[in-house]
């Protein structure tokens, strides 16, 4: 079914997790940061909408055309399912004057492991 929408309307209705990204879309995933990228150059900045709720980021695009020969509408939406590690309060997201959207965010790092020495505890002697 996905690719049948695709073929038809250029984009899938909803994209769950990083390794679903579509053809067009670039997803960067290392150990420091995430970093989204996709090509939404026939948007206007004013129909594009990114929402973060909870883990799940959502990209919407939604375009209506009138004139006199009649009505067209363009639409998309990708959502991902943001890891653990990546830290949502720093996530921003920018559009190139060429309709590149980019999205990015950190990783946090774990806490480091570190050797220490955990006291024995004795139980007291009752008399």
């Amino acid at each position: 079914m996905d690719r049948l929408e695709r073929a038809l309307t250029g984009c899938p209705r909803h994209r769950r997790g990083l390794a679903e990204a579509n053809d067009s879309d670039k997803v960067i995933d290392d150990e420091s940061k995430l970093a989204l990228s996709m090509d939404v150059s026939n948007f206007k900045p004013e129909e594009l909408k990114v929402n973060l709720d909870g883990r799940t980021l959502t990209i919407e695009g939604k375009q209506e055309v009138k004139d006199d020969n009649g009505y067209s509408m363009r639409s998309f939406v990708r959502q991902w399912t943001l890891p653990e590690e990546v830290d949502i309060e720093q996530i921003r997201s920018h559009l190139t004057e060429n309709g590149q959207l980019s999205i990015e965010a950190p990783k946090t790092k774990p806490p480091a492991a570190s050797a220490r020495s955990i006291p024995i505890q004795q139980a007291s002697k009752e008399q």
